[in-house]
């Protein structure tokens, strides 16, 4: 006999499901059926779902909330699917039905991952036995480098299915996202909790990562646009935007996966500046601490001094006439702050790691000879050396200015300097501006940002031929022998991991597939061997030192499973 469904929404979703390959009622999915019943003359359906997925919210609640509108009809609706539909249902997604239609109480402990306790000595909790349980902290991730599947193991099941584990700087309050992963690479459904230890804590307020909006002016006002898949704020966060010429403010709320509402347009014009804050409903409540500034590319303003030709923005970053999407700002800052490091650099927007792990190496390795790579000259412009092929009788001079190409927060879109001011007028320059140098010379950030040769660069830049090793399992002892000499000698070196077809070898690692890092030496730690290396990006790093700056040791072993090549100078 065929279903009769009364309730609109809830024949929507049985008509999606009816037409899909394999009709199912899941756990993810029925939020839109309790949504369905949820909604009513207090709560509108959007409001309702806003409320369902809210971070942090229980079986319980969100039963409850979906009773609260549960019509007679609605509740007959509801007893056909799951008497006469004959879709695949999982249990808990089944459980809310059958607990909404009076057949059975709420099982609060559904699904393949539960959290029991308050978190205040780590996160306790079931799942199935020998499944590792992995997690993100959702309140510090937008502070770093990180995707939200960017995850860490914080423990395994043990035979009965409990686990215990903890997370680096967790606090009361955080908003951590969990799932379990099987011996077979499946994964549950994501849960998030809040991290409690004294009830109703929070200690620490929500960021907001200034770095992933785009500010543009439009026709309609000012347009704000999420630059990047990594989170630019916790979820369920309110971010506020207040222009500082009109004090007109807007509020919006992270969404699930921490950006912003799709379309957001802010009142406003081209030059504008809009002050930022966050709050995570409990600290800054009235956005008194302000995260920093955007501005509105456009306006009045421009360089002064000599002005010379700029590198081409990467392909991404232009618009469909050609014309660069972002503008370009002086930087006025100094070209070295002591002796140049590898922390010095900054890998950008651009896929060039290769680079910036290069010259993070030569100034480990040769400081000395990266300070005669680029000099300034009496004009205020600077001209860098490079060498044709590696060749020292070929160098080639590239003289540039200091012009670098901006987001909405004033920083380099490009690389960066990290261990100081970010601002045109502090931030140290030589990383850079050699790098604008490169792009100037091989004809625009599009050619240097998809991918290269590290070895290249460094040969390039030291006028030295390149060597290549390849890195594999058993070639432990070889590979430590040689970069043990070679870091004695000043050899710069780097190493490229697998492609991102083997993605699945790295995760849980904190080492990241088709990605260039600088070599810096090896070590010995009470018999074992590691190989000492930096992530150009500044952050995310293998282990927990609790530093989170790039650099990390890694065992041997690890380095020859997770590293393909190595690059060196001959």
């Amino acid at each position: 006999m065929p279903m009769r469904i009364a309730d609109a929404r809830i024949r929507q979703f049985v008509d999606t499901q009816t037409t899909s390959a394999s009709p199912k009622i899941s756990d993810a999915n029925v939020i839109d059926l309790l949504a369905a019943v949820g909604d009513g003359s207090r709560m509108s359906h959007d409001k309702a779902k806003t409320e369902l997925t809210k971070p942090g919210i229980t079986r319980a609640q969100q039963f409850e909330l979906a009773k609260a509108g549960l019509s007679k009809s609605e509740k007959s609706d509801l007893g056909q699917l799951l008497d006469k539909s004959g879709f695949q249902m999982d249990p808990g997604a089944k459980n809310f039905l059958e607990a909404l239609v009076g057949r059975a109480p709420l099982q609060e402990t559904f699904g393949p991952l539960t959290i029991t306790g308050d978190q205040k000595n780590g996160i306790a909790g079931i799942a199935k036995a020998g499944e590792v349980i992995e997690a993100i902290n959702l309140s510090t991730a937008p502070a770093g480098r990180l995707h939200l599947t960017d995850t860490q193991v914080i423990g395994t099941a043990d035979a009965s299915g409990k686990f215990l584990g903890t997370l680096p700087d967790i606090r009361e309050g955080d908003m951590i996202r969990l799932r379990t992963r099987a011996a077979d690479g499946s994964t549950s459904d994501w849960l998030t909790i809040q991290a409690r230890g004294i009830e109703g804590s929070d200690t620490r307020n929500a960021v907001v990562n200034l770095e992933r909006m785009d500010l543009a002016a439009t026709a309609d006002g000012v347009s704000v646009t999420h630059n990047t898949g990594r989170p630019l704020s916790e979820p369920g966060a309110s971010i506020r935007f207040v222009n500082a010429r009109t004090g007109e403010k807007v509020d919006v709320t992270a969404t699930d996966k921490g950006s912003i509402p799709a379309g957001l347009t802010l009142p406003g014009k081209a030059g504008d500046e809009f002050k930022v804050s966050v709050s995570d409903g409990k600290n800054n409540v009235n956005h008194a601490a302000v995260a920093g500034t955007l501005k509105v590319p456009g306006g009045t303003g421009g360089i002064t001094g000599i002005d010379l030709p700029d590198p081409k923005m990467h392909k991404d970053e232009m618009n469909a006439d050609g014309t660069p999407k972002f503008k370009l700002e002086r930087f006025t800052g100094p070209l070295f702050v002591n002796e140049p490091t590898p922390g010095d650099v900054r890998q950008g927007a651009i896929g060039n790691c290769y680079f910036p792990a290069a010259l993070a190496s030569v100034a480990h390795s040769n400081p000395a000879a990266l300070k005669d790579t680029i000099k300034q000259n009496a004009d205020g412009t600077y001209t860098v050396r490079f060498y044709e092929n590696g060749n020292k009788s070929r160098p080639v001079d590239i003289k540039i200015d200091s012009d670098l190409y901006v987001r909405s927060f004033g920083g380099p879109i490009y690389g960066g300097s990290l261990g100081g001011p970010t601002t045109k007028e502090g931030m140290e320059l030589w990383y850079p501006l050699i790098e604008k140098a490169y792009a100037q010379w091989k004809g625009s950030y599009d050619a240097i940002g998809n991918g290269g040769s590290a070895g290249k660069v460094m040969s390039e830049v030291l006028g030295r031929s390149q060597g290549y090793e390849w890195v594999s399992a058993g070639s432990e002892q070889r590979l430590f022998d040689r970069i043990k000499r070679d870091a004695a000698n000043g050899v710069p070196m780097a190493a490229g991991t697998h492609g991102k077809d083997q993605a699945a070898r790295y995760t849980n690692t904190g080492v990241y597939a088709n990605h260039a890092y600088s070599v810096l030496g090896v070590e010995e730690k009470n018999g074992e061997k590691f190989v000492k290396l930096r992530n150009p990006w500044g952050q995310s790093e293998y282990g927990n030192d609790g530093k989170n700056d790039g650099f990390f040791s890694l065992p041997m072993n690890k380095f020859t499973e997770l590293y393909s090549s190595l690059y060196v100078l001959n």
